[in-house]
């Protein structure tokens, strides 16, 4: 390493170098302009074979598993002469190898030491560190490793530096948005892994106040009004008891029949009285993404959205998640529309808070936990409950304050650099290891032949990939081990309607099983024991800190009054546990846990797993009388280590660490050179020894009698359960028992049975373990009957209370009231007088059936909701269509669906004549008639668009097809049909924008304009208040739009696709590797000395192309008043000079002009309207800025500050402003300014020049006279005073001096085409931009505006 380190290392340089992979497949150069439809990153230009690509991803995934950090292979027991070049993980077994399997005469004298393969299967635990990492910490951020609280030294600015460009990849990596105007997220580190950062979240959300505040009102432990947290049914610990332990009301969420979380259960929750939004009380939902222990992946955008429509948080725990699925804080909600209950409905998918644990994801060993949330959530004013150092602003002798910086002011003390560190490369490494296997699987040529079958493809993506491990594992084992119980699993069809995209309810490789035995099963720590010393597998068992869910999984709860309890033997083993007489560990439930994930192990260690487990299910209880077991700790070990669960020598030692010794560097790998199969084939050789030496031993052990005799002769003084404290056998905990003994395994072995008898009887199993060996619940049958005999009555009850409602409400009258008004009407009165706005929402409506008055939208939607599952024919009209709870659709113009024709009552008809904007999906609708499909396709016509406007492949404004139905569907106004679907901005910015627009003569007849369209919230603003002006408007113009994809992973816009197309706008996705050329854009082709200025000028160099490739004469940008603002002062202060961004400007070139409708908007508008309206917004996480613009956001705080002291701060901008916007402003004040310098300016007395002549007379231009070469030409000119000059003469006279400031400046006129492509530039300064593939050389001048 050089002994100089450059100031601003960063720790994603060298190209994404962690781990270093190398392709398998070339990426093509990146074109310029892509067809919208294509997707983000499809690079892969070279075509495979599917043999070629399984052997890719193979060969991938060894290079992973290799780059896991190994230790060369131990020292064994002598004439074990074991060769491992590759460096192979393995260690000394406690069993000796068998060195002639065929000494069946004298099997005691030929035994030695064995060594094992080491397979780590715990990552669901743990990961374990990869040399990649380490190496670059260790080259990179070690060297200059230091404290973070300074900037002053050059150890501390780049650790901090380190910890920010960390902290902005787990945004990127998260859909966070942590910088820039858009910003809504906190990224924070602290504690544990997910125990410590939900510990954060309780103390930021300031929960235990809440809970003693509700405490002290209501005079118990806070009663109604305590928060409530809704709780998933797969939850670890972790994310349970700290809500718990805070006081708030945990409320569980049941599963559904096919394991996931019950999404109807939730939401009915939610609307109680006690838990609605009424109550008052902080609603949150905390919810596993991903179990720990089934791998069983969660729909967390449809619990976000359930819990958003009710008004409550939504958090997240994606501790087991993190290494698999992508985790998204603000997903898309164009995806999501689907999910609206009603039309108009503002789905919110996005996350309020998500946790999780970096230690375990592939190379994050050692890091700390993570958590980002939403900043509102974050109160500043709270103190934190873990202060120190690093917290507080100032502190006295005798008080202090705190810092109002959200992340400092909960990550006190000395943050681990280093852990931080890590974190982002884990990050890193895990996404671009995705995004290299997706390479390969897309790279396949589908078109080389009818041989390629879908099935032997793999998988498009790594999720997919790890769902098809877990059901190809699953089925194997039920193959080959019909006795192993794998939890979870029994739902077999629970994938086939899951999307591809997401998985949702399919499986990642996480794996929980028991072996059955006999009528009983072998212990968790019994078959981990075995897999450790026979095979080198490391797994784990017992409940895996998932408790609640583990005891469902094992038949230990049963259901009361529709909650879910512990039985019987679920308590009893608790009693049984918490005894300090005699200690029963061995009585507690679990089950073995191992995971197989892509990274890091080897696809012949998968297949090594799975006959691994296929053997210890066949043959695991021959080797029961090897092992000792203890009551007191659970821990089973074979005979020869049952003081030193090491060994004699096989442990290492902290204290042995000599820092005088010679060093020795164990992460660099060994220079093997050979070739990729070489070392398969070698890895290959040593499983299969592995298993042969299993299989040896096996046989060994079988005619071995020493061991059978041993065990027989046990009792409870050799750790046996259930001694009752006189030699007898306690017969209550003897029941519990749900585990065999090594004496119950012994009569079978000695009988030479292949297996122990009643292994597959159900009836036979005892214990307290309720397990069926296709891993359901025995007692479910008996609890799905209580269960559905309560659902029944409650239906029958549900059914009567809507008959008796119905008849009221026909026969008779029902009594309502609101305010000081009260009367009786029929239902049918009662619900359009509140659809015609005569009812208020404050009407109450006595509910006969349920004895109680409800809020009219809660009675109406009450008798709706319980009339769709009712079967009274009493009613004189169809009630299933009357209140039938399913949305009206509406046609699309891309997919030609027809519009379901319904007729509405006449009260429906009333309200739309004075009601026109109310949302018509809230209305009942009345009986119609059956309609086939393709009676409805014959009553819809085609859409209606203007003739000129035909084509779609012209410039298509955005225009909504116009469905036209049958005479029925005609009572709906065409006020309220021109207005559906539409998004209206609101009326103050349509005003602003309105004001800017003819200040500045910005829009003209036959205009045809291009926005760009960043994804921002303020362009996105624009461009829907665009479509609202172009609607209004008497002028036509048309729109398109054009966004420029940096292809970064840190930024894509490709969601805009869809949502522009929706719109029916031509749409320009342009792909520029912005990023990549600006390595060598730099002098001597280094890389650039400021990425966010060259950025932002081949951005704007591709705007000018596309504008001018499709005859767009007006470019429109987003910026509005506060970043004129900011941009003032930041002028001002850094620059010297009064300058602003221009409201309508024509570039040099002088075909394009640049306009910015927003300039008199607030930022604050744009905000809201994108929020109401749920816009798709881009996260703005720039790769460049691994901190927040420091500088503007300085400013824009400068700007807040005195905007508290004088409220209309802005419109006072505003007005001084306008002379600033004006394109000649910054040529005209840029001449008084030199003018006014030179006047101070000395002249050498040796060299006389002439004053340079005040400039209060202007030229007129003569066009006719002949264009000369006389230096005089300027005095030749006749010249008229300004102060008699017309209106036009000025004009024409501050252009001329513009221009010739702007030539003064270095710019210049556009050459042609053909000038342009032969390099000749008509400028001496050499002020120019290349733009890869745009036309000819861009003035910076142009990109400056």
């Amino acid at each position: 390493m050089s002994n100089e380190m450059e100031s601003g290392s960063s720790l994603a340089e060298d190209a994404w170098a962690v781990p270093s992979i190398t392709s398998a497949a070339a990426v093509a150069s990146n074109d310029q302009t892509t067809n919208p439809s294509s997707t983000h990153n499809n690079n892969n230009n070279k075509s495979s074979t599917v043999d070629e690509a399984w052997a890719k991803i193979a060969a991938l995934r060894s290079k992973l598993a290799a780059d896991v950090i190994t230790d060369p292979t131990p020292s064994s027991k002598e004439g074990d002469n074991n060769n491992n070049p590759y460096n192979f993980p393995s260690f000394i077994s406690p069993y000796e190898r068998p060195n002639n399997l065929s000494s069946a005469q004298h099997p005691h004298q030929s035994y030695k030491g064995m060594s094992i393969p080491l397979i780590y299967c715990d990552q669901t635990a743990s990961q374990r560190p990869i040399a990649s990492i380490e190496n670059y910490l260790q080259s990179t951020s070690m060297p200059c490793h230091a404290n973070t609280h300074t900037n002053i030294t050059y150890t501390g600015s780049q650790s901090t530096a380190f910890v920010s460009e960390a902290r902005q990849i787990v945004g990127e990596c998260t859909g966070a948005r942590i910088t820039g105007k858009a910003s809504l997220d906190s990224v924070i580190f602290g504690g544990n892994g997910v125990t410590g950062v939900v510990a954060i979240l309780v103390d930021l959300l300031n929960l235990k106040g809440i809970v003693n505040g509700s405490a002290a009102t209501n005079g118990n432990s806070g009663g109604d009004t305590r928060p409530v947290v809704f709780a998933g049914p797969h939850e670890h610990h972790s994310n349970l008891l700290p809500w718990r332990e805070s006081g708030c009301e945990v409320v569980p969420i049941p599963e559904c029949a096919d394991g996931t979380v019950d999404l109807n259960e939730l939401e009915r929750l939610l609307q109680l009285l006690q838990y609605n939004r009424a109550s008052g009380r902080l609603r949150m939902g905390a919810f596993s993404a991903v179990s720990n222990v089934t791998g069983l992946i969660a729909d967390v955008d449809a619990i976000a959205i359930i819990l958003h429509r009710h008004g409550a948080l939504a958090f997240f725990d994606y501790a087991s998640g993190a290494p698999y699925v992508k985790m998204n804080m603000n997903p898309n909600p164009i995806q999501f529309a689907s999910h609206a209950k009603e039309e108009g409905e503002v789905v919110d998918a996005s996350k309020d808070a998500i946790y999780f644990s970096p230690h375990k994801c592939f190379g994050g060993t050692s890091t700390p936990g993570v958590l980002v949330v939403k900043k509102r959530l974050i109160s500043q004013t709270n103190p934190p409950a873990v202060s120190g150092g690093g917290t507080v602003f100032y502190v006295t002798n005798q008080d202090h304050r705190f810092l109002s910086n959200r992340i400092e002011r909960y990550e006190g003390g000395t943050p681990d650099g280093i852990g931080i560190q890590r974190c982002g490369l884990a990050l890193l490494a895990g996404r671009r290891i995705a995004k290299e296997y997706e390479q390969i699987a897309h790279s396949i040529n589908s078109s080389d032949g009818g041989d390629v079958e879908r099935n032997k493809c793999p998988p498009k993506t790594l999720l997919e990939y790890e769902c098809s491990t877990y059901d190809r594992v699953v089925a194997e084992l039920k193959k080959h081990a019909p006795n192993l119980v794998m939890l979870g699993s029994e739902y077999d069809s629970v994938h086939e309607s899951s999307s591809p995209s997401n998985c949702v309810g399919r499986h990642l490789p996480i794996f929980s099983f028991l072996i059955r035995c006999g009528k009983r099963f072998l212990h968790y720590n019994y078959v981990c024991a075995v897999l450790n010393d026979l095979f080198g597998i490391q797994s784990r068992g017992g409940c895996q800190c998932a408790g609640p869910y583990s005891q469902r999984l094992l038949g230990l709860t049963k259901i009361v009054n529709g909650n879910e309890v512990s039985n019987e033997a679920n308590r009893s083993i608790e009693r049984a546990l918490l005894r300090s007489d005699h200690p029963c560990e061995l009585l507690r439930p679990g089950y073995t846990r191992l995971s197989l994930p892509f990274k890091g192990i080897r696809e012949e260690e998968v297949d090594y797993v799975i006959r691994a487990l296929a053997w210890v299910s066949k043959n695991g209880w021959v080797m029961l009388p090897q092992y000792r077991c203890d009551h007191r700790t659970g821990e089973w070990r074979h005979w020869s280590r049952c003081g030193k669960p090491l060994g004699k020598s096989e442990r290492r030692w902290l204290s042995h660490y000599d820092i005088l010794a010679p060093s020795t560097n164990h992460l660099e790998k060994s220079g093997n050179k050979s070739t990729q199969s070489d070392e398969a084939k070698a890895s290959q050789d040593r499983l299969d020894q592995a298993m042969k030496n299993a299989d040896a031993i096996l046989e060994l052990s079988k005619r071995d009698p020493r061991f059978i005799a041993e065990v027989e002769k046990m009792n409870t003084a050799d750790g046996m359960l259930g001694d009752s404290g006189d030699g007898g056998v306690d017969d209550t905990l003897e029941d519990l028992r749900w585990y065999v003994y090594q004496r119950e395994a012994a009569p079978s072995l000695r009988d030479g049975l292949d297996e122990v008898p009643e292994t597959f009887d159900d009836d036979k199993l005892m214990g307290g373990l309720c397990v069926r060996m296709d891993g359901k619940r025995i007692s479910n049958d008996n609890v799905e009957m209580e269960v559905d005999e309560v659902h029944a009555d409650e239906e029958e009850k549900k059914e009567a209370d809507v008959t008796m409602l119905l008849n009221n409400s026909m026969e008779g009258l029902i009594p309502f009231k609101e305010g000081d008004h009260a009367g009786e009407a029929s239902f049918d009165e009662i619900k359009a007088g509140f659809e015609e706005g005569e009812l208020s929402e404050a009407c109450e409506v006595f509910h006969k059936g349920r004895d109680e008055w409800l809020v009219i939208e809660d009675f109406i939607k009450d008798c709706e909701d319980g009339d769709s599952d009712s079967s009274t024919a009493s009613r004189k009209r169809d009630i299933s269509t009357m209140f039938g709870s399913t949305n009206p659709r509406v046609q699309s113009a891309a997919s030609g669906t027809p519009s379901q024709v319904v007729n509405k009552p006449e009260a429906a008809t009333k309200r739309e004549k004075k009601k026109p904007s109310r949302d018509s999906s809230q209305w009942g609708q009345c009986s119609v008639p059956h309609i086939t499909p393709s009676d409805a396709a014959s009553a819809v016509a085609p859409s209606v668009f203007p003739s000129d406007n035909v084509d779609s492949n012209t410039d298509t404004p955005a225009l909504k097809p116009v469905t036209v139905a049958s005479k029925p569907a005609q009572k709906e106004s065409n006020k309220s049909k021109k207005n559906k679907g539409k998004i209206k901005p609101p009326p103050k910015m349509m005003r602003s924008i309105t004001q800017a627009m003819i200040q500045w003569d910005m829009i003209q007849d036959g205009d045809r304009l291009l926005l760009g369209l960043s994804g921002g919230k303020d362009s996105l603003s624009l461009l829907h208040c665009l479509l609202e002006f172009q609607r209004k408007l008497p002028i036509k113009f048309d729109i398109e739009c054009c966004t420029i994809d940096p292809m970064t992973p840190s930024f894509d816009p490709s969601p805009l696709i869809p949502y522009v197309e929706g719109l029916g706008l031509k749409y320009h996705y342009i792909r520029d590797d912005i990023v990549e050329r600006a390595n060598t854009a730099g002098k001597d082709g280094k890389t650039v000395s400021s990425l966010c200025a060259f950025c932002a000028r081949m951005k704007r160099g591709n705007l000018y192309t596309t504008a001018r490739k499709n005859n767009c004469n007006k470019l429109v940008l987003a910026q509005h008043l506060d970043d004129c603002a900011e941009s003032f002062l930041m002028s001002i202060m850094h620059n010297g000079f009064i300058r602003t961004m221009k409201a309508n400007y024509q570039i040099n070139a002088g075909d394009v002009s640049v306009i910015r409708p927003l300039v008199y908007c607030r930022e604050n508008l744009m905000t809201e309207f994108a929020k109401a309206n749920n816009l798709p917004v881009i996260n703005e996480n720039c790769p460049a800025c691994f901190e927040e613009p420091k500088e503007r956001a300085r400013v824009k705080k400068l700007l807040a500050r005195e905007e508290t002291l004088y409220p209309n701060l802005y419109d006072h901008i505003r007005r001084a402003l306008i002379p600033v916007m004006h394109d000649d402003s910054t040529a005209i004040m840029r001449s008084y300014t030199e003018a006014a310098i030179a006047k101070s300016r000395k002249v050498p007395p040796k060299q006389k020049k002439k004053a340079p002549q005040r400039q209060d007379a202007m030229v007129v231009d003569n066009s006719s006279a002949p264009p000369s070469s006389n230096d005089n030409q300027t005095e030749a000119t006749p010249s008229i005073s300004l102060a008699s000059a017309s209106e036009e003469e000025l004009i024409a006279e501050l252009a001329r001096r513009r221009a010739e400031k702007y030539k003064m400046a270095g710019a210049m006129k556009r050459l042609p085409d053909d000038n342009a492509a032969e390099g000749t530039i008509e400028d001496s300064t050499g002020q120019m931009c290349s733009l890869n593939g745009g036309d000819g050389m861009i003035p910076c001048r142009e990109l400056m505006e």
